[in-house]
């Protein structure tokens, strides 16, 4: 093939292979890994920030109120019938013709003592014209009103409440990431320990199926180990389908696509560690716990509403002005600029007193104060809750930790047993129930180790979470 076109091939066919759909790859992941991913990612979190969001656009919505107010008016009006006022009758609508100089004219009835004219009956007569029609502009600016500036103040602690919030939410996407990783962690295990049960188990089949073929083993050793072993299959592959859903949890856990691989870089054996700590409930600082800020950003809050009560009694202070131009027309010629346009202006102050309410504000200052000292009660209830919880999660971790080094203890045990009943067996002086209780007691051993270690991961967390320790997780929105 010519150079040439063997160059213009090879850049057709590094094209095309650029035009591919890239491949998912797969996604190597420690447990921080699964946890700071969840925190860009996960939905709940995502609509915690929005949140927050909403609550600063209500600050600015409520800071809106404390700059002019400026509004722009225009109305057209056709009057159909004009208004009609009924006026006393000043003068006598009585009249006579007089006559001078061959020139007549009405002269009206006067009396002749007063030379005034005589009063008569009340006339009704229309005022003004049928098309109308103002512009103008309004404005109005807050003064003072003390309400105004402590629902900003309570405002922008909502602000730093839904912060918490939002850092509450991080806590528990962090603790349920965690749990979802090490329940799918002890699955793993338990396929890896099934694995190995179940090569044994198939060395020993075939071992013990060519003995019986040579005429040295009876065939129900064979039936026997081939039932151990369908066993193990059924449930390695039970476990496999479950280790599949765990992963699934997972990656919904952190907000990840379930279409999305991931492997998990951790043994479940390698996050286990010897408890060591010193419990001192009075050292402890109960704003380490994010429900701990929460009541107390809830009680600033409600410390605003009831100083917003008491500042209710004093006056407000607006002031307002309008400029407005009017015409009044017999025909409709509004745009004719030969025709004038009348100013109207007005400026002024206006004072808000409150006087009596009907006590609104005095029975709204009493809940508030109530529910402040409710408050104050549900703060020392938690802090004594934490307590008991600090108290129960060390003595749990610590029982657990003690029975996983129980577990694998018998676990090491029990995988000794079976190997010697396996080379007893060999030899021809052990029988393959021996063999066969001993696999039992070594698929017990080892199910009671998973679940200890289960156990433990489970209280360590619980430890965790009463101590704060997932408050390391708080992120700051970009």
């Amino acid at each position: 093939m010519h150079t040439k076109y063997l160059f213009s091939f090879l850049i057709c066919t590094l094209l095309a292979f650029s035009t591919l759909p890239a491949q998912d790859a797969d996604q190597r992941m420690d447990l921080d890994a699964c946890i700071q991913y969840a925190l860009s990612n996960n939905r709940q979190i995502q609509n915690s920030r929005f949140d927050e969001y909403i609550a600063q656009a209500r600050v600015k919505e409520i800071q809106s109120a404390g700059y002019p107010q400026i509004n722009g008016s225009a109305d057209l009006q056709y009057f159909a019938a004009l208004p009609t006022s009924i006026l006393p009758g000043i003068f006598n609508t009585q009249q006579e013709l007089v006559t001078v100089d061959g020139i007549t004219f009405p002269v009206t009835k006067l009396d002749p003592e007063t030379f005034q004219p005589i009063p008569g009956d009340p006339v009704a007569l229309e005022f003004g014209f049928p098309w109308q029609s103002t512009l103008g502009f309004q404005a109005n600016q807050l003064v003072f009103d003390g309400t105004f500036f402590l629902g900003l103040k309570a405002a922008r602690a909502y602000v730093d409440l839904s912060k918490i919030n939002t850092q509450r939410t991080q806590e528990e996407i962090a603790l349920n990431v965690s749990k979802a990783y090490y329940q799918a962690l002890i699955t793993q295990e338990q396929i890896n320990l099934i694995e190995a049960n179940l090569n044994r188990i198939t060395k020993l089949f075939d071992e013990t199926n060519i003995l019986n073929q040579n005429g040295f083993v009876e065939k129900i050793d064979v039936d026997r180990l081939r039932i151990s072993k369908t066993n193990l299959e059924l449930e390695k592959s039970k476990l496999e389908r479950f280790a599949a859903l765990s992963i699934n949890l997972l990656k919904f856990q952190m907000g990840m696509p379930i279409t999305e691989t991931i492997t998990m870089t951790e043994k479940a054996i390698e996050l286990t560690e010897q408890p060591d700590f010193q419990l001192d409930l009075s050292s402890f600082d109960p704003n380490n716990r994010v429900e701990y800020s929460l009541l107390k950003s809830q009680r600033a809050l409600e410390t605003y509403n009831l100083k917003r009560y008491k500042v209710g009694y004093y006056p407000s202070l607006y002031a307002f002005g309008s400029y407005q131009w009017n015409a009044q027309r017999g025909e409709f010629n509004l745009f004719n600029t030969d025709e004038q346009w009348f100013p109207i202006a007005v400026f002024g102050l206006q004072l808000n007193v409150p006087i009596f309410d009907g006590f609104r504000k005095q029975a709204q200052s009493e809940q508030s104060r109530l529910t402040l000292k409710k408050i104050d009660n549900q703060m020392d209830i938690l802090q004594q809750s934490i307590q008991l919880e600090l108290t129960n999660t060390q003595t749990t971790l610590l029982n657990a930790f003690q029975n996983l080094e129980a577990y694998q203890r018998n676990a090491e045990l029990a995988r000794k047993v079976f190997e010697v009943s396996q080379i007893k067996y060999k030899e021809g002086v052990g029988a393959s129930l021996e063999v066969n209780e001993a696999e039992s007691q070594l698929k017990q051993a080892e199910s009671a180790y998973l679940s200890g270690l289960f156990e433990y991961l489970m209280a360590k967390l619980d430890w965790q979470k009463a101590n704060g320790e997932f408050s390391k997780y708080h992120q700051e929105k970009e």
